[in-house]
């Protein structure tokens, strides 16, 4: 039924986009997620993809479920939790590397 079934975090990345009027750091929000991103690599294939895993139900897992269905990952195995928040990741680059600080207590993806 699927080419390629993944299980695991699906998230939302705040990657630096500048600085504001007052010299603070903004971030623009990415969906994404290791095995997420692969299956955007499997749909961009032409391969049929799906994606098994959990976001909380609040605006970015909404912005996760729409962006995995709009590229086509199948999103019948995600789950959307009430209980949980989405997990964000803030990707901080310095010297061409990333690091990241997570927003987790526990997030959805764990």
């Amino acid at each position: 039924m699927f080419d390629v079934t993944a299980l695991g975090e699906v998230l939302i990345d705040f990657t630096p986009y500048g600085n504001s009027e007052a010299g603070m750091s903004l971030f623009e929000q990415n969906p994404g997620g290791a095995p997420a991103n692969v299956l955007a690599a499997v749909s961009n294939l032409g391969l049929k993809p799906a994606f098994i895993g959990k976001v909380g139900d609040d605006m970015h897992g909404a912005l996760l479920k729409e962006t995995l269905d709009k590229i086509g990952v199948d999103t019948s195995g995600l789950v959307v939790d009430p209980d949980f928040f989405t997990t964000l990741a803030f990707v901080s680059l310095k010297n061409g590397e990333r690091s990241f600080s997570f927003a987790r207590k526990p997030g959805a993806d764990t």
